[in-house]
């Protein structure tokens, strides 16, 4: 059996249970029936895509083929499964479609809780269309097609349906001030997504903060993270730069991250102070179009 560390699922196991819920979905089957044709229970079926039970290599196998599943992708899968019980996950990204959101997006759909820093842009979970667009546009590695350019921008947007859940997660987001003003797609969308960002720093659940340059240097200076909080399953850490994606699972990398946060908000202004601040810039770049 795989999956299982201390009793409790590792990120490649719970990844591979979400991948398997999905592609039942998609081959229009529900767990009793794929527990019928494999001689097992519904429950046991629900267990595995919930992350309750640990998973067997062929048992999975089983499930990729009655899914039909591509060969590449079904070798990707039982890899995870291979290294289930190994803590954290790199995820190496493609050429092709910004697949590795839908990981990130899989595990974030269950969190109660997301403590997010950013020290040079808007996380996406805050960006307006206009401002994600203007970012991916300015630091891809290629040129892409209006419609590739659609299509991340569509799937950079489509994880914000996790703050319009009926109980979304508490959102903290903390910004160094250098990301309110990067001249992201000019004064018009810097401006409109200054005020987005005012808005939802409103809502019950959302919480904006900035580190102003003044305050020094600060833990948040080695770079992005975002940590990842659970009901029942284990936190993680989510790091990302241009060719990976990471996720931390082992308790002293959470501690050190949950130290390194603290410490970043010891250097933050207060919310209503922030609010100010980027409102202030907002009608700064307004006076500019």
């Amino acid at each position: 059996m795989t999956g299982q560390q201390g009793g409790r699922p590792t990120v490649r196991s719970r990844r591979v249970a979400a991948e398997l819920k999905r592609l039942r979905k998609r081959s229009g089957l529900t767990a009793g029936e794929v527990g019928a044709r494999l001689g097992v229970s519904q429950s046991k079926i629900s267990r595995m895509e919930n992350g309750q039970l640990g998973l067997q290599l062929e048992e999975v196998a089983t499930l990729l083929g009655m899914y039909h599943v591509a060969q590449a992708r079904r070798e990707e899968i039982l890899g995870m499964v291979r290294e289930a019980a190994n803590p954290g996950w790199v995820q190496v990204h493609g050429n092709g479609l910004p697949d590795q959101w839908q990981a990130l997006i899989e595990l974030e759909g269950s969190t109660t809780a997301l403590s997010n820093y950013e020290p040079l842009w808007i996380p996406g979970l805050l960006q307006t269309a206009d401002y994600a667009r203007a970012i991916i546009e300015g630091t891809i590695e290629r040129e892409l097609f209006e419609s590739e350019v659609d299509t991340r921008v569509a799937a950079r947007l489509g994880r914000q349906g996790l703050l319009s859940r009926a109980v979304p997660p508490n959102l903290h987001v903390v910004l160094y001030e250098p990301a309110l003003r990067v001249p992201v797609g000019g004064p018009g969308v810097v401006a409109a997504q200054l005020r987005h960002l005012v808005d939802m720093a409103q809502r019950d659940r959302v919480t904006v903060q900035v580190v102003p340059v003044a305050a020094g240097p600060h833990p948040g200076l080695e770079g992005p993270f975002m940590i990842m909080e659970y009901e029942s399953d284990p936190p993680l850490v989510y790091l990302e730069n241009r060719v990976q994606s990471m996720f931390l699972e082992e308790a002293p990398h959470i501690e050190s991250y949950r130290l390194a946060w603290q410490r970043i908000l010891a250097k933050a202004l207060p919310p209503k102070r922030s609010a100010q601040l980027i409102a202030e810039l907002a009608r700064h770049s307004e006076e500019q179009t």
